[in-house]
């Protein structure tokens, strides 16, 4: 079913007044917003359509501060219609997102506290798990925090379909990972991702999963990217500032092809770039492999991967270090620096002298 929605002009929402509330619940007729749980009225977008087909608007405003019918984004979520959006207002949202259809979620840009989604204990902050695997969710511009998580749940945990992160902040909590990735195709674009056992976690099992990680920080987790052993998509990491992770800044165990180009990969206690077992196909170009506590890069199984034209200056460890197995191509680097390469002094012993 394919929606025409005329352009919407709506400057400043977080100014809308208790006097405009009215006229924007219907946002000048076109798009009427209902109560939560309300039917939709025949001038809605159901119009002409049976009972059991019946859907909700296509634009709905949430407000937790009470100024309008909704003041929750999970109400929300289940009102709209399929493909509709939902514009979230500044304000504290204590709930956990469980999305299932195709829907857009768009945090107020304007000045403001932000929007800020704080999730119960033990509960994620946004759980993606459609019910059509074609249905694709957008979410932008939102603050997700997780309390203590003692199960196991990560702060964003994305099931399948098609879905997008983007210009938000993601605080896991410490023991659990930021973002996880267990299906569908995912694209995760200048977010903000910190705080987890693993900043993003990937493990989507299917052959035609993919995912792309492009333009965010990713610092303060335990490991920035972590490829799991049983995942068998293909993952691309461009663009992004990967630095400050206890261990290493990303770690690649999949099946997959992974594609490294364009990253800082700094300052990580850990080395800056694992292909560690089952790694394969993997391609490291154009990055900057600098300060990394480990060695720049690490293939201690081998991997039949590509490293070439990066800059691997100033790690604690080896520039790249490679134990057995199949042997990567590497070409054109610039090497400078690296601790592990420098030529070992031999140590001379003192010898005592006898009186």
């Amino acid at each position: 079913m394919t929606y025409k929605i005329k352009t919407l002009a709506i400057c400043g929402i977080s100014a809308l007044t208790l006097s405009s509330i009215a006229q924007a619940q219907t946002l000048d007729g076109r798009f009427p917003i209902r109560e939560p749980g309300a039917k939709a009225s025949a001038s809605g977008p159901a119009k002409g359509k049976p009972d059991k087909e019946e859907e909700g608007p296509l634009q709905i405003i949430v407000d937790a501060n009470g100024i309008g019918p909704y003041t929750s984004i999970n109400q929300a979520i289940k009102d709209v219609a399929v493909g509709g959006i939902i514009y979230v207002q500044h304000g504290v949202y204590n709930e956990s997102i469980n999305l299932t259809k195709s829907v857009s979620i768009q945090g107020d840009r304007g000045p403001g506290s932000g929007v800020e989604i704080n999730a119960p204990m033990n509960q994620p902050c946004l759980r993606f798990a459609p019910k059509d695997g074609a249905s694709h969710a957008v979410v932008a511009n939102v603050k997700f925090y997780s309390k203590i998580n003692s199960g196991a749940n990560a702060c964003v945990n994305v099931m399948g379909g098609v879905f997008t992160l983007k210009e938000s902040d993601v605080l896991g909590s410490g023991v659990r990972p930021s973002v996880k990735i267990s299906g569908g195709t995912v694209m995760l674009e200048k977010n903000n991702i910190a705080a987890g056992s693993e900043g993003i976690f990937v493990e989507q099992a299917h052959s035609l999963s993919q995912s792309f990680i492009i333009d965010n920080h990713i610092n303060r987790n335990k490991i920035g990217v972590d490829i799991a052993s049983g995942s068998r998509a293909d993952v691309v990491i461009a663009g992004n500032e990967i630095f400050d992770n206890l261990d290493s800044g990303v770690k690649s165990s999949g099946y997959g092809g992974a594609k490294l180009i364009g990253n800082k990969i700094r300052n990580n206690k850990g080395s800056g770039i694992i292909l560690d077992k089952y790694s394969k196909l993997s391609l490291i170009r154009h990055n900057d492999i600098l300060q990394n506590a480990g060695d720049g890069v690490a293939i201690p199984f081998g991997a039949n991967s590509i490293i070439e034209d990066n800059d691997i200056v100033g790690n604690s460890g080896l520039s790249i270090y490679v134990r057995d197995g199949l042997l990567p191509k590497v070409t054109n680097n610039f090497i400078d620096n690296n601790d592990g390469d420098k030529p070992r002094k031999k140590r001379r012993r003192n010898k005592k002298r006898r009186n």
